[in-house]
């Protein structure tokens, strides 16, 4: 027992440094939890909801800047299928804020309280493993001695091989919610542009539709009357529901 048994302090300070060493790999791309879920969690940090959330906002963003280029894109393609000239005052343009369709399209609200769900269920996955094995290894240093030598040394392994498994456990987690935030980004990507290319071959209103944002705008200034953000969440919003009926 003595020979093959785990030693309680270097056990104790493995797991300890594997929880260490977890936490920084999660925090080095993660938020900070608050204070008081610090306190909750007994100081150690777990995957942040903020992540998701935040990330989420920046990806679409991004892509939704990717609205007016398509747009130009295709009106440029089509000018030279069409040798369509625009005469100077014929030029008619609009723009969509994209924080108010992150904000108010049903699609993307519930986007990201799904994805808010899952950070928290990996949340709690990471911190029942950490438990299970702190509790099992107690267990073992308490009952351990009843065991034969050949269980010892199998169950040492065992919590060995858990410990192993916790370290890599934020990192896996990470990579999973990763893949569906970009998922589920281009999901919202795609649903918003072919809305505005629908919206805008029906009513034949447009030639160039570009997005705004706060933090990111192709433009510095547009007059606020070239603004059609609150007719596209409508329609946005009315198809959503119409396809959530199918």
């Amino acid at each position: 027992m003595e020979e093959n048994n785990i030693n309680n302090n270097e056990l104790n300070q493995e797991i300890e440094e594997n929880v260490q060493v977890s936490e920084e790999k999660i925090t080095e791309t993660i938020p900070t939890i608050p204070a008081e879920q610090k306190q909750k969690t007994k100081g150690r940090n777990y995957i942040s909801i903020c992540a998701i959330g935040i990330s989420l906002i920046a990806i679409a963003l991004s892509l939704f800047n990717m609205i007016g280029g398509k747009s130009c894109e295709n009106e440029d393609t089509n000018t030279k299928k069409v040798a369509k000239t625009i005469q100077k005052g014929d030029l008619k343009v609009a723009y969509i804020n994209t924080d108010t369709i992150l904000a108010k399209y049903d699609m993307a609200i519930e986007m990201q309280k799904a994805l808010e769900a899952k950070q928290k269920q990996a949340e709690s996955s990471l911190k029942s493993a950490q438990a299970s094995l702190e509790k099992d290894y107690a267990d073992y240093m308490k009952n351990g001695d009843k065991l034969t030598l050949t269980q010892q040394k199998e169950k040492e392994k065992s919590l060995q091989q858990r410990m192993q498994n916790l370290q890599q456990m934020p990192a896996k987690l990470q990579q999973d919610l990763q893949q569906e935030q970009m998922a589920q980004n281009k999901k919202l990507l795609d649903a918003v542009y072919a809305f505005v290319k629908d919206y805008n071959a029906k009513h034949d209103k447009y030639n160039i539709i570009l997005s705004r944002s706060y933090s990111n705008s192709p433009t510095l200034y547009m007059d606020e009357g070239m603004e059609i953000t609150d007719e596209i969440v409508k329609g946005l919003n009315e198809e959503y529901k119409e396809y959530k009926k199918k």
